[in-house]
């Protein structure tokens, strides 16, 4: 019995570890009301912040260069000089994803950009419930009308086409 619990503990150490990830909604409250609901998307703990930027880096590249950026069930790419969000994958996998050339190994990406993927699914739907925007630190903004159906038009984050 005691190998089973060690076993089962064994395979959840990797899902305990899964949130670098984290989504936050905020709003202001002014004297004319309330303003319209941000969401920002940005990695939790330095190594995934370290992760991040060094995949961010090579995703503003491949945008710049004229590629897309599979984000699982979202493509990022431009298009007549402008950046558009759109679906991609209805059954996200690791197939769905741009993956970067680094020294990671493969699985440490597939669960990251996962994770990411979930995430960005759960705050679009978020955003377009709402009406808002939602960030991907360092890589895209996207203004969100309530029911608002994609492709999305966006703008750069934290960089410069």
């Amino acid at each position: 019995m005691r190998r089973v619990w060690l076993s089962f503990f064994i395979l959840l150490l990797p899902l305990a570890r899964a949130q670098e990830w984290r989504l936050t909604r905020s709003q202001s409250l002014t004297q004319e009301g309330a303003t319209a609901w941000r969401y920002t998307l940005s990695p939790v703990g330095k190594e995934a912040r370290e992760l991040w930027q060094r995949l961010a880096l090579q995703y503003q590249d491949h945008l710049r260069a004229g590629y897309r950026v599979d984000l699982g069930s979202w493509r990022l790419y431009f298009l007549g000089g402008r950046l558009r969000l759109e679906p991609h994958c209805p059954k996200v996998n690791p197939a769905c994803l741009t993956f970067g050339a680094l020294p990671v190994e493969k699985t440490v990406q597939d669960r990251f950009l996962l994770e990411l993927s979930g995430l960005l699914d759960q705050a679009l739907a978020q955003a377009r419930a709402t009406r808002g925007t939602l960030t991907l630190s360092q890589l895209f903004r996207v203004e969100v009308k309530r029911g608002q159906t994609p492709p999305y038009p966006a703008r750069p984050s934290g960089w410069a086409p």
